[in-house]
């Protein structure tokens, strides 16, 4: 007998409570600290029930460093590197970023973890890189963009371009703050003169 659309449902919002609590748990108690069990139980299901949904602890890894950041990527993308006002838009996108940023202290603490050990997390690790890789160059454009119309400092745009996205996730990590507070809005002006803007 198919399943109900409720039934269905509620099986998305039940996958989703246990990756949200594996996203936290490998967060703060790390790999080896973290158990099905320990996931389980913070997510309220049964032992077995974590297991209608990912095959073991390696494939619910994965899933906790890969899934959140195909829902994020497509905002940290959402700009324009062709835009008639590359100022404007390099504005925009560090306000955006900052904000989403704030809300991700769990997941970019997971996301830490990996990178520092990618001999280990092969697989998570290369669907990081490669995102990493093409917001850089995406990033790197802009900032091309913005050279070439007098509006920014000739510079190498890679490194520039590296050292933003480095800026963002090591601002939310050393800070305590929740994505709420006005906190955040100091870090934009500083994050913004990474650029090397000639005009504001």
């Amino acid at each position: 007998m198919p399943l109900s659309e409720e039934q269905r449902q509620n099986m998305k919002k039940r996958r989703q409570k246990i990756l949200n609590t594996a996203v936290y748990l490998f967060a703060t108690e790390g790999y080896e600290g973290t158990t099905i069990k320990k996931i389980a139980e913070a997510a309220d299901v049964s032992f077995g029930n974590v297991f209608t949904y990912f095959k073991d602890k390696e494939q619910l890894f994965y899933a906790a460093v890969v899934e959140p950041l195909e829902a994020i990527s497509d905002q940290i993308l959402d700009f324009n590197e062709n835009a008639e006002d590359p100022l404007l838009e390099l504005q925009e996108m560090v306000k955006k970023d900052i904000q989403l940023f704030a809300g991700e202290q769990n997941y970019l603490t997971l996301v830490v973890q990996v990178v520092g050990q990618y001999q280990r997390f092969p697989e998570p690790f290369d669907q990081l890189n490669q995102f990493h890789d093409h917001w850089r160059e995406k990033v790197g454009r802009l900032i091309e963009n913005g050279q070439h119309k007098g509006l920014l400092k000739k510079q190498a745009s890679m490194p520039v371009a590296t050292l933003y996205t480095s800026l963002l996730i090591g601002i939310r990590l050393n800070n305590t703050d929740t994505r709420y507070s006005d906190m955040w809005a100091q870090y934009i002006t500083p994050a913004f003169q990474l650029f090397g803007p000639i005009h504001e």
